[in-house]
């Protein structure tokens, strides 16, 4: 294995994980084949609605043609991952303070705004999906990172989740550090952000399957670059196109998705999972 490069030479890649089984999932397709051609990743299941980011969104999105719901992951005091975005219970929930400073239990009698429940587990989530659909979940803490990784080992969940490792080394070498095989989505952003995606494109590491491009990256030539690294490349669709509708009333959802997939990249996120499904099926 060549050298890794500036700031991850104290970062060492095994790809050899002892008792792993490489066999397809559910579906009998392993993850890359799962993520080739035009897909669609529902972002928190669909975005904004009262229940994103829960089991039954996610269900909605698998039914509006979704290949991919994501979905964010916090952590309780306890060390259970919790499907949420916010690292604070009051803007979303009738519960107050940081969700790691409460236990699972606690988290779990909270009441999610609009709903009769509260923040939903992910091991819940890993149940729900056995394989039917790839779970992309983002890291929202450091201390979420082994929790997570240890469902995804439990489940066997290797071929239909990937972690997204956010933007900056530090939660690729947690991520790495805990399991060399979990499949990962790195996004550089910033303003080293072509240094930050140089230093992952030449990273001799298969599992790091898909680098997300924000705006000020977007670009043919990192869209080539990308390619010829022989990984897939995302967005989120909203950054390329407007999701969102006013038509004399209440807010309408539609997508950006043809934009997305015009503009050569293998998976759209969208906070409209089936009018973007329906761009795709178009598309191809």
């Amino acid at each position: 294995m060549r050298m890794c490069m500036r700031p991850l030479c104290a970062v060492v890649i095994s790809l050899t994980v002892v008792g792993l089984e490489l066999d397809a999932r559910a579906d009998g397709r392993l993850l890359r084949e799962r993520l080739s051609g035009l897909r669609v990743a529902a972002h928190r299941g669909g975005y904004p609605f009262a229940d994103s980011n829960t089991i039954e969104r996610f269900r909605s999105a698998l039914r509006d043609g979704a290949d991919i719901v994501e979905t964010d992951l916090q952590v309780s005091s306890d060390g259970v991952p919790f499907l949420l975005h916010d690292s604070v219970l009051e803007r979303v929930s009738d519960c107050k303070g940081p969700i790691s400073d409460l236990p699972a239990r606690a988290i779990e009698r909270c009441r999610l705004n609009g709903l009769s429940h509260g923040p939903e587990r992910f091991e819940d989530a890993l149940k729900w999906a056995r394989g039917r659909v790839v779970i992309d979940a983002e890291f929202k803490s450091l201390a979420v990172v082994r929790p997570a990784i240890e469902l995804v080992r439990r489940y066997d969940a290797y071929e239909w989740v990937y972690f997204q490792v956010k933007d900056g080394w530090s939660y690729y070498r947690e991520a790495r550090a805990r399991d060399p095989y979990v499949a990962l989505e790195a996004a550089p952003a910033g303003a080293d952000g072509e240094r930050k995606l140089t230093e992952l494109l030449a990273l001799d590491d298969p599992r790091l399957m898909i680098i997300q491009l924000h705006p000020n990256l977007l670009t043919t030539e990192n869209l080539r670059r990308i390619r010829e690294s022989g990984r897939l490349a995302s967005i989120d669709a909203w950054r390329v196109g407007s999701e969102r509708r006013w038509s004399f009333g209440p807010l309408r959802r539609t997508a950006a998705c043809d934009a997305v997939f015009a503009r050569g990249f293998d998976i759209a996120i969208s906070n409209a999972p089936r009018p973007c499904a329906e761009q795709r099926d178009a598309m191809r």
